[in-house]
Formats: structure tokens, sequence, C-alpha cells
């Protein structure tokens, strides 16, 4: 992540399913289906992710393309949801509250 983007925070896997709630069982299905510019087919996998919640309540991916090993990155909104951003708003406000 980006060292100027203060209010994005990592989470887990675990933090991602309670945001998600139900929709979490498309989950493989999301880290199956990313963009890498350096393959020939674009479609990839990412692997070796880490997971980040922006201020929007949005949930980042970054990690590697399982093809080629470079840079990808998956991007999920969870605004839509209400629920959704509830359940990021609570986590934020705990993990924060972690570091002070």
């Amino acid at each position: 992540m980006k060292k100027e983007d203060l209010d994005t925070i990592e989470i887990t896997l675990e933090d991602i399913e309670l945001i998600m709630g139900d929709r979490f069982s498309f989950f493989p299905e999301i880290l199956d289906s990313c963009f890498c510019v350096n393959c020939e087919s674009h479609q990839t996998s990412i692997i070796n992710y880490k997971a980040y919640l922006n201020n929007l309540q949005d949930i980042i991916l970054e990690g590697q393309c399982v093809k080629c090993g470079r840079p990808v990155g998956r991007y999920m909104e969870t605004g839509e949801n209400k629920e959704s951003v509830e359940t990021a708003k609570h986590i934020r406000n705990i993990k924060k509250s972690k570091f002070r």
C-alpha cells in the first residue's frame, strides 16, 4: 500500500469473510478473475496477496500473478451493500484501536 494512504489498513481473510457475508462464497472466483498486463491472455489469478481496507470501506488485494509472478491487484467495492460497509467500519475501528 502507498505510504501516504494513512487510512488504509491491512485485513485478514476472516475480515473479508465478515465484510462480504453470504457473498464470500464468490471469493475464489474473485481471486481467479484478475487482470495481468504482462500475460498474453491478461486473465489470471492472484496469489500471495495481502488484503487492505481503504477509507471507502472497499477491499484491495495486492499480490502476484499466478502465471508470471508480476504484481497484480484486485479492487472489491463494498459501498453498494450497506451491511458490508457497516461491518467494514466496525473492523476498521477495532483494528485502529489496537494501534493507538
